[in-house]
């Protein structure tokens, strides 16, 4: 047995593998084995692993026959593991050098389900740099140095706008994913969504650090780079579903848990409004992926049946010079659609309901955010969002004297 299990799925990253397993065989910690894992990688990966492994006998080489994708390497990494701990890093990244002496030696001492710390971005270029943002390379929010439940961590991250599901920023006690039973989602991408939401909301005993042990490299055509594609939408969809899966088993209801949910339903629908002429439905060929494809479809198909404009809001707004939209999410992108297909109005803008969503591209609009947009007298903003923000909305459009209507269908 080792201390800790480093569980490494490897794919086309010849270039960066070496640098990669350099820094974990160069831990302070020396008790420790590699488990990775190659995905029928078409390089040279398998051979780089093999003279690692025949160099040092902590490496652990498995080689797949065809690809598999991370959520099943990760899956078959914990299966062969033996560590106290585990711990999940993708082949391009690194990890620094103290990371897991230091981490292992505080869950150790406060006997911790698992740690969650920072990360340190390495960009490949400056042109990534200035375009690409990854987040949370150290929080800035407000945290107890104290030992959460894992529910309420959650919470405070939720909260603070600052959770990320990065497997590489936990360390994980393996006895405890054993007793759970948390495991990967296979054969889908963002597995790890599910496997950290499931992970924290099941953990007793965890801790935030902030300290950046995780280097995160930025480089061109990797999972965070690349444009968005039909199997990132099958991706957020089954996510979603295991999740509510997940929530359902254990009877859980908690604010963090549920706004991750939605979250992860925005992202789903979101990509579907921009892949909807795409062949989504070749993506979900097993059970349970078509049955869930089947139920999305008949909920979006009912919503362009029954959703209209309220006839109230059209006669508020017909005489009107031109109409802003509050409301940047997918609710206000459907009023907008919708809105778009009349001759008798003008729309002026898109105005963000949170201030993240302030600089997007909605419809073709760039989205303000309402303290910067001057909205003329003779002009009328629609709050096309979610009932539950009504009352905030109603505030602060009275403050600033502005004239605006609610959709009540939304």
């Amino acid at each position: 047995m080792s201390k800790v299990s480093v569980v490494l799925p490897v794919y086309n990253v010849e270039r960066y593998l070496s640098a990669c397993l350099d820094s974990i065989l160069g831990q302070t910690l020396e008790d420790i084995e590699v488990i990775a894992v190659d995905d029928c990688s078409p390089d040279r990966c398998g051979e780089i692993l093999d003279d690692y492994a025949a160099k040092d006998s902590r490496i652990q080489v498995i080689h797949l026959q065809e690809n598999r994708r991370q959520g099943y390497g990760r899956n078959r990494g914990m299966e062969r593991a033996t560590g106290d701990y585990i711990y999940f890093l993708d082949s391009d990244d690194m990890i620094e050098s103290e990371a897991l002496r230091e981490l292992t030696d505080l869950a150790d001492d406060e006997n911790l389900d698992a740690v969650f710390f920072d990360s340190r971005d390495i960009f490949e270029s400056e042109e990534l740099r200035k375009v690409y943002q990854p987040p949370f390379e150290l929080r800035r929010g407000t945290y107890r140095d104290g030992v959460y439940e894992g529910k309420d961590l959650l919470d405070a991250f939720m909260r603070q706008n600052e959770w990320t599901c990065y497997p590489q920023r936990i360390l994980w006690r393996r006895s405890f994913l054993l007793k759970e039973g948390i495991l990967y989602p296979e054969g889908t991408e963002h597995e790890d969504e599910y496997f950290a939401f499931a992970g924290i909301l099941a953990a007793r005993r965890v801790k935030y650090v902030p300290k950046q042990y995780f280097l995160l490299r930025v480089r061109p055509n990797s999972v965070m780079t690349s444009r968005p594609a039909p199997k990132n939408f099958h991706g957020y969809l089954m996510n979603f579903y295991y999740m509510n899966q997940f929530l359902a088993q254990r009877g859980l209801n908690t604010h963090g848990a549920q706004t991750n949910v939605l979250r992860m339903l925005e992202r789903v629908l979101t990509l579907y409004q921009t892949m909807r002429e795409e062949d989504l439905e070749s993506m979900f060929v097993k059970e349970p992926d078509r049955t869930v494809y089947n139920c999305f479809m008949s909920c979006i198909l009912a919503q362009d049946l029954l959703y209209r404009i309220d006839e109230e809001v059209l006669e508020q707004i017909r005489d009107s010079r031109e109409v802003f939209i509050y409301g940047a999410r997918p609710t206000g992108e459907r009023f907008c659609e919708k809105l778009e297909r009349r001759q008798d109005i003008v729309i002026g803008g898109m105005i963000a309901q949170f201030p993240e969503d302030a600089g997007r591209i909605v419809r073709g609009r760039r989205v303000q955010i309402l303290d910067e947009v001057r909205i003329p007298e003779d002009a009328v903003v629609v709050a096309a969002v979610k009932v539950m923000y009504w009352e905030e909305t109603r505030k602060m459009m009275e403050e600033k004297r502005i004239r605006c209507v609610y959709h009540r269908k939304l």
